[in-house]
């Protein structure tokens, strides 16, 4: 293609002005050029002196696509290199649970790279129950179109384990309102949790150490009196209901101990204990209130129902001795038992009842039940 130049010569572009478009940079908006090419339109537009004013123009307009470009480059690799430099594990995933990117902190979280992750969805790399959850939950804050924090449980490669995370999904869409990406932020509260569970034991420990009497595992006397208050209660906000207290005392106990010792004396108050523990029902309450001396709070149990099992229990620490040591310790107890009612006004009043009870039982020869007298209302 030519056009006729200036005194009717034919004039084609100069190729060492062609050369120079190689570099040029299309892009969509052209206007810029456009608007140059107004004042250039002619029958002499490719004239040697407007062709090569054209291409410096086409020049200039491409070096200022190519610095920003550069510059946009630049600014990827600084946010990439920010990313990097956070200290909790940071990913995004696209709208179908493939990684699109990931920072240097989740993969030495994992366990695994980028280059491992990329265009994945991971089920390569975490067991089957946790990639369906993964998933799911995925697919869920995408429908939601809300942002969620929770925990999970999550395999690391690095650790060999799995541990906890503390992970906060958002989703993000295109402008057309379809899902595009998931921003993650997962940090890892394992030890956190360790700390948590150790530190909830300890307070279990010093709860039992306060309520709990250390030799016979029972609860100890100020427990004792806490649950007695709480049945007493319990029997006087409900019309109708009964509950009875027993005090129950090892028979000739000091005997044992000046015969065989104290150590001995010890494994029979634990011997008794375990005995006690197998007659409960769950909701009963034992305690040791004193050397040799325990009660026992059977809720919702009338004098004939707590006669029962006193006897029941009183036949079966006579009949099973302690053998230790190749020694068989024999052991009998007395026990006395008080119902709850009106005339008392709290539950210690019962227990002192019943306590008088084990002292006529003690008095008509020991091993044996006895009743506290008749309410007077």
């Amino acid at each position: 293609m030519y056009r006729a130049g200036k005194g009717g010569h034919a004039v084609s572009p100069p190729k060492a002005s062609l050369d120079r478009i190689e570099w040029v940079v299309i892009s969509d908006d052209m206007s810029p050029i456009l608007e140059k090419l107004k004042f250039l339109l002619g029958d002499d537009i490719f004239s040697d002196e407007h062709w090569r004013a054209f291409l410096d123009e086409v020049g200039r307009y491409s070096e200022t696509v190519e610095q920003e470009a550069r510059a946009l480059q630049a600014s990827s690799k600084v946010l990439l290199a920010i990313i990097d430099l956070i200290p909790v594990a940071f990913f995004v995933k696209d709208h179908e649970s493939r990684f699109f990117l990931m920072n240097r902190a989740c993969e030495d979280q994992w366990g695994m790279s980028f280059a491992q992750l990329r265009g994945t969805d991971g089920s390569e790399f975490f067991p089957p129950d946790q990639m369906e959850q993964f998933l799911a939950t995925d697919r869920s804050i995408f429908e939601s179109r809300k942002s969620v924090e929770f925990e999970e449980t999550f395999w690391s490669a690095a650790k060999q384990c799995d541990r906890i995370g503390q992970t906060f999904k958002r989703p993000m869409y295109d402008t057309n309102g379809d899902p595009q990406y998931l921003v993650c932020v997962t940090l890892d509260i394992t030890e956190q949790k360790i700390a948590q569970s150790k530190l909830a034991d300890s307070e279990k420990k010093l709860q039992a150490l306060a309520t709990t009497d250390f030799l016979t595992g029972l609860s100890n006397h100020r427990q004792f009196t806490t649950r007695l208050s709480d049945e007493f209660n319990r029997v006087q906000r409900f019309g109708g209901q009964h509950g009875s207290i027993l005090m129950l005392d090892l028979d000739l106990f000091k005997q044992i101990n000046d015969t065989h010792g104290h150590a001995t004396g010890d494994a029979v108050l634990k011997h008794f204990a375990q005995l006690v523990r197998k007659a409960l029902r769950k909701i009963d309450i034992a305690g040791r209130v004193g050397g040799e001396e325990f009660a026992i709070i059977l809720p919702g149990t009338d004098s004939v129902g707590a006669q029962r099992f006193a006897e029941r229990l009183r036949e079966v620490v006579a009949s099973i001795p302690l053998v230790q040591d190749g020694k068989t310790i024999s052991v009998t107890v007395s026990i006395g038992i008080a119902t709850m009612g009106p005339p008392d006004s709290n539950g210690e009043e019962t227990l002192l009842r019943s306590d008088e009870a084990l002292y006529r039982a003690k008095e008509n020869g020991r091993n044996r039940v006895e009743l506290a007298e008749a309410l007077k209302h």
